[in-house]
């Protein structure tokens, strides 16, 4: 996020904050993790922060902030199962997104979009939904149909492993290994903001980092840090990566 727009955002949660103390209930659109972590961070006495994304293991999820003795709303989602025909359309995170974003809907009214094998899920506002079902009827030009999931699912999200020799774990080294770049462009990423750690932007490049920790880098992808399995003859280490797929 742009500092101006990272300013604004923490600006806005602190009045809804200040809003639920006074007695007032907010519900927020569907919130990135990185937005999420900033909310997580935020406390008062007497106002609730709950968080609810459609799914078990969402990652894209709404916050609702009210009164500490109120009992909770409904977070308004709805969840959709796309319908189509396999033999003509292969379904992906970007496809669907993409034919949403067509429709003029903006993005924090989608949540997560989810793809286990051919069955794919999203999630929206239910605001936004009633339009949904009345315009997304194609993707890629091929039609679907989409079927309201009234039952909770959770989200079984497919990692890649693979096995990194690095010669240490400051963040710069890591990266350049991760998508096979040089030093001086990992270093260039990390210091013009894309790289996340845990959710949180790190402009460090010597920044060391550690077992689990979930790292993003804007345009490449994501990935969480596994086990340090040891050194090699030459003293390098050994770092087990999972990336999402």
């Amino acid at each position: 996020m742009a500092d101006r727009e990272l300013e604004f955002f923490y600006k806005q949660m602190e009045s809804n904050l200040n809003k639920a103390s006074q007695g007032g209930v907010v519900l927020t659109s569907f919130l990135d993790e990185a937005r999420l972590a900033y909310i997580e961070t935020l406390h008062s006495k007497d106002v609730q922060i709950l968080f609810d994304g459609g799914f078990d293991g969402a990652e894209h999820k709404r916050v609702l902030f009210l009164p500490a003795d109120l009992k909770a709303n409904a977070f308004k989602i709805k969840v959709y199962e796309i319908e189509y025909n396999s033999r003509y359309l292969e379904l992906n995170h970007r496809k669907i997104l993409g034919s949403l974003m067509s429709l003029g809907i903006k993005r924090e009214s989608i949540g997560d979009i989810v793809c286990m094998g051919q069955a794919t899920y999203f999630a929206c506002t239910e605001e936004i939904s009633a339009y949904i079902e009345s315009e997304f009827k194609t993707i890629s030009g091929v039609g679907i149909e989409l079927k309201e999931v009234k039952q909770r699912l959770s989200i079984e999200r497919e990692l890649r492993e693979e096995k990194h020799i690095v010669s240490s774990l400051r963040l710069d080294v890591v990266i350049a290994s991760a998508y096979k770049l040089s030093r001086n462009e990992a270093s260039e990423m990390i210091t013009e903001g894309l790289v996340q750690i845990n959710h949180i932007v790190c402009q460090s490049i010597s920044k060391q980092v550690v077992l689990d920790d979930v790292i993003s880098v804007r345009h490449k992808g994501r990935f969480y840090v596994g086990t340090v399995g040891g050194k090699t003859k030459s003293d390098h280490l050994v770092l087990q990566l999972k990336f999402l797929v």
